[in-house]
């Protein structure tokens, strides 16, 4: 977020500089420095650890829960923001004993993300993008929908680690995505097993 600190110190600082004395100007950089690291905080992440042993990066914001999915080995939420993160993960060993084998997280990630297209009249699902974090290959989709509730955003990430592939799945309302974007892509990108 970008706060419009200038014209208010630009004011300040011509008056100032009308009446300069070594103590004015000393609380006027203490202000500009203030200033430049209230415009400049970032959301503090704290290493959590989930399901068979990995980690990831969670905002200080969000609390532990257990009532979001039955199956996500990590779940994490911040009411007040409307913010809500779930890990599911899933051995690769298990998935080919199932007869289902992923080429790469891109692969895994059309394949889940397949029931979202099914209503494609309802849900915009974005073309995948694929990259690497952590030593991991990931792919990732942004998906918007409207219901009886609202207007959402939901960013959906597969990550394929040496053995598992996890699907990250953060979700806010619509209104809240730029606000909450860039957190949910770092914490999405920060699993470590």
């Amino acid at each position: 977020m970008h706060i419009p600190i200038f014209s208010y110190l630009s004011i300040y600082h011509s008056k100032l500089m009308q009446t300069s004395t070594p103590i004015k100007l000393v609380v006027f950089f203490l202000l500009l420095l203030g200033s430049f690291s209230a415009a400049q905080a970032q959301t503090q992440f704290t290493e959590r650890k989930g399901g068979h042993s990995y980690t990831m990066e969670i905002p200080s914001y969000m609390v532990k829960t257990y009532e979001l999915n039955d199956v996500a080995s990590l779940q994490y939420f911040n009411k007040n923001k409307e913010a809500y993160t779930i890990v599911i993960e899933d051995s690769k060993d298990e998935l080919e004993l199932r007869g289902m084998k992923f080429e790469n997280a891109t692969d895994f990630l059309e394949s889940f993300a397949a029931d979202y297209k099914k209503e494609e009249k309802r849900r915009k699902l974005s073309k995948t993008k694929s990259f690497e974090s952590n030593g991991n290959r990931l792919a990732q989709n942004e998906l918007k929908w409207t219901d009886e509730d609202g207007d959402f955003f939901m960013l959906i990430t597969a990550v394929e680690t040496k053995t598992h592939f996890y699907k990250v799945i953060c979700w806010t309302l619509a209104a809240n995505a730029p606000q909450l974007q860039d957190d949910f892509r770092h914490l999405s990108a920060s699993i470590k097993d």
